[in-house]
């Protein structure tokens, strides 16, 4: 007969912990991104005083931020969430830059020649052509929250799937680390496919040869 790996009997509340931070860091740096995007994108001054800043805080290994968050936030779960929205901001915030810079200015030249104002040239030209980036970086940034949650649970916490892979590898618990990867497997492929969903949603109507070359793009 062969052995069955079954989680530990209190794995479910380090399994809505982990996936509490998770979602929230993710929320919360996935709004930040498309937000600070949009500013650095349509002003000009915003871009010049903050993209050194972004890029110097972005060369920074975010791991060695973890020990001054739990420094700064306590040993709960905010410097889990802080974590995860730091590296979720960045492939966000860098995927929807990139997608408002390839808004075609004769299109949005067109539009201003028939009339509109800015703010319609923004919803109607460079807000749809940036969603395929924004999709892109989303889905990127799945497995991104999940390292920092982790990240954080290892560094410091008695409660989250990371805190169960390290205490349980440190007791060579085979069944229970697997167990932990496993869970965190399937959180990253949830929110894959859950973001799959919305994406066909958004953009079932280009073809798909289209979507392909703008992703690469």
């Amino acid at each position: 007969m062969g052995v069955r790996v079954r989680p530990p009997r209190r794995s479910w509340p380090n399994l809505i912990q982990t996936l509490a931070e998770v979602l929230s860091g993710y929320a919360i740096g996935a709004v930040l991104g498309i937000v600070v995007a949009l500013v650095v994108a349509f002003q000009e001054t915003a871009q010049r005083v903050l993209r050194p800043f972004l890029i110097a805080f972005y060369s920074i290994p975010k791991i060695a931020l973890a020990p001054l968050f739990i420094m700064w936030f306590g040993l709960g779960a905010a410097p889990k969430i802080v974590l995860a929205a730091i590296f979720v901001f960045f492939v966000v915030f860098m995927n929807v830059v990139a997608g408002l810079y390839q808004v075609s200015p004769d299109l949005v030249n067109v539009v201003r020649v028939m009339g509109a104002r800015r703010i319609d040239g923004v919803r109607k030209i460079a807000l749809p052509s940036v969603v395929p980036y924004l999709m892109t970086g989303l889905r990127i940034a799945v497995p991104e929250a999940l390292i920092g949650a982790v990240i954080g649970e290892f560094m410091s916490a008695n409660a989250g799937l990371g805190y169960l892979v390290n205490n349980a590898a440190e007791q060579f618990n085979t069944a229970a680390t697997l167990a932990a990867i496993v869970a965190l497997l399937l959180i990253v492929a949830a929110m894959d496919a859950g973001l799959g969903l919305l994406e066909h949603r958004l953009l079932g109507w280009r073809p798909r040869d289209d979507l392909v070359l703008a992703v690469k793009g």
